[in-house]
């Protein structure tokens, strides 16, 4: 059973609702010919009626978006001791708020093969590669519950910024493939390495 500390009682009755929103705010700007600055604000989660169920709850930490982190390493799930739920690193929260800033370097690789001779100028080469991009980033939020009570803060409010978690990480990314090493500032977590198919945002 899912203890009321995390989430209250649902109705049977037929009338069990709740609400949920959410907002992704990014922006893009070149700095450079060949560096580019992004930014990423992320909220959301309940607003509204019940509580939410578990397959709607909320987590953060793991690869994605928090990358020095261990997964779901904030997900309010302490309180959960049933043996139903051992080891399975469940996300109990009811919010997230989420930055993430990155710096893009582009390193001025170029490689060709079968290019084009100087008496067929207009020949294409058969295969380019172009040079990676160098990522320099920083992540910070936080997951919470919501409510009165220990560990709970109230609908109207945020997390303090000493509670956020942040990290500091460094990465090499080749047209979406991307090789990533990050480190948590705010906990003890050691060097964490992600390999990542696509960009992080």
């Amino acid at each position: 059973a899912v203890p009321t500390a995390v989430r209250g009682p649902i109705p049977t009755d037929g009338s069990y609702g709740f609400s949920r929103l959410f907002f992704d705010f990014r922006r893009y700007t070149r700095v450079s010919p060949s560096g580019r600055v992004n930014l990423r604000l992320f909220a959301g989660g309940w607003i509204g009626g019940d509580p939410l169920p578990l397959q709607q709850r909320l987590s953060i930490g793991g690869p994605d978006p928090l990358t020095g982190y261990g997964f779901r390493h904030s997900a309010c799930n302490r309180d959960i001791i049933d043996p139903a739920f051992a080891g399975t690193q469940l996300a109990a929260c009811d919010r997230v708020i989420l930055a993430q800033a990155e710096y893009r370097g582009h390193l001025g690789l170029h490689w060709s093969y079968g290019s084009s001779t100087p008496e067929d100028e207009g020949a294409k080469s058969l295969f380019t590669l172009q040079g990676p991009d160098l990522v320099v980033l920083a992540d910070a939020g936080q997951a919470w519950l919501v409510g009165g009570g220990p560990g709970r803060l109230p609908a109207d409010r945020l997390p303090t910024l000493g509670s956020w978690l942040a990290d500091l990480g460094l990465g090499v990314d080749w047209g979406g493939l991307g090789l990533y090493v990050a480190k948590a500032v705010t906990a003890g977590e050691r060097l964490r390495f992600t390999l990542r198919l696509d960009h992080r945002f």
